[in-house]
């Protein structure tokens, strides 16, 4: 198997991308485990609320409790206590809750930023590299077939950019004319960055061929 192009150029391309690929998703997932963190974080007041409101809460509790066994004013005294209890028991739960909120936001927007740059990446990087393996892999195995340039030319009719083909070659190759075929056939090859055969080459060497036909860098 061969994962890259046989022109210097476009293999150079192909390094060069399968070189920042992995690092740009490494430094993503470590930009998304950042942000989960610093959101996490934020957590520290709503976590003092409840601790504070819980401490009173059960402080409140224990004073009505005590002076419920005074004898005339106590009943009326532990209410009050009680229901101040129970208003800081509710101020230490609402920071319980809010607490747990930041944590599944800081959970949440972190995976969201890693998935986002991943789904980036496999369409930007994993694709296109995955395309052109898929079709450099056919058009190499199409080389030892005998209508190699019937082939070859066919696909660059699908493929090759409208500019590079012109007129001229589509009715040459609707005529069966073998220069417009064996030219369409190179373009193909020039597309994905593969050497001709001797017998398909030009007076020009594949390094000569001008710009890439390409529509994606990979």
């Amino acid at each position: 198997m061969r994962f890259y192009a046989d022109r210097p150029q476009r293999r150079r391309r192909q390094l060069l991308a399968d070189v920042l690929g992995p690092l740009w998703c490494a430094g993503m997932i470590a930009a998304g485990l950042a942000v989960r963190h610093s959101i996490r974080s934020r957590t520290r007041p709503a976590t003092f609320l409840e601790t504070t409101a819980g401490a009173l809460a059960d402080a409140l509790a224990d004073t009505a409790d005590s002076i419920a066994r005074v004898p005339l004013a106590g009943d009326a005294l532990s209410e009050s206590l009680r229901r101040a209890a129970d208003a800081a028991g509710r101020m230490s739960a609402s920071g319980a809750s809010t607490a747990a909120s930041i944590e599944r936001a800081g959970d949440v927007i972190g995976l969201v930023v890693i998935v986002l740059a991943l789904a980036a990446a496999a369409y930007v990087w994993v694709r296109p590299r995955v395309l052109w393996y898929r079709a450099a892999s056919d058009a190499r195995a199409v080389l030892a077939f005998p209508d190699r340039d019937d082939l070859l030319s066919a696909r660059a009719l699908a493929t090759v950019r409208l500019p590079r083909i012109g007129g001229g070659l589509v009715a040459g190759w609707r005529a069966g004319d073998t220069a417009a075929v064996q030219a369409l056939a190179r373009a193909e090859l020039d597309r994905l960055g593969l050497d001709y055969p001797a017998e398909l080459s030009p007076s020009l060497s594949p390094e000569g061929q001008g710009a890439p036909t390409s529509r994606s860098a990979s």
